[in-house]
């Protein structure tokens, strides 16, 4: 299956295969990517009735579901957030959309990489990303859900912070 990848401080995304996202993939990223193509089945992306957060348990600090609005222009609605990113916003942004409680370099940045995953309709793994908090970069993880199998409604996304000096 084909996946988007997210170099370093690359302007674009490249079309990868699965088993180069899982190639560089931390270990988190890694299980949280196998649990969706899991439940996806031989469909193009599983639907978010298919997600069972218990079954996830390990990984939900650093889950977080978002909801595609269908409204024009296209916003996402923080719907489940994990502990990790409430802890590093310094609040929980749930039923917020991203437009209001963005978490990265500008609101444009952030649709503008969930819009690559609802418009391609595939897997978004960006990794070594600089974050604000010093000597911290953050692995990311935006993965398609469509409970009509052909429109993105949900994007469920994981994410893990590492010190900046991580082996690849």
């Amino acid at each position: 299956m084909q996946v988007c990848l997210r170099a370093p401080g690359a302007e674009n995304d490249t079309l990868g295969t699965t088993d180069e996202l899982l190639k560089r993939a931390t270990g988190g990223v890694a299980q949280v990517f196998r649990y969706w193509d899991r439940k996806r089945g031989g469909r193009a992306m599983p639907s978010s009735d298919d997600i069972d957060f218990l079954e996830l348990r390990p990984w939900l600090p650093g889950i977080m579901l978002v909801e595609v609005t269908q409204s024009f222009p296209r916003d996402l609605i923080y719907r489940v957030v994990g502990e990790r990113a409430v802890r590093q916003r310094g609040y929980d942004p749930s039923g917020m959309s991203v437009r209001q409680a963005v978490h990265a370099h500008s609101a444009e940045d952030a649709l503008e990489t969930y819009g690559t995953v609802v418009e391609r309709r595939l897997p978004l793994y960006c990794w070594d990303e600089p974050r604000a908090a010093a000597g911290q970069v953050s692995n990311t993880l935006a993965l398609p859900l469509s409970r009509d199998g052909t429109s993105v409604d949900r994007v469920l996304v994981y994410g893990e912070d590492h010190a900046r000096d991580r082996k690849s």
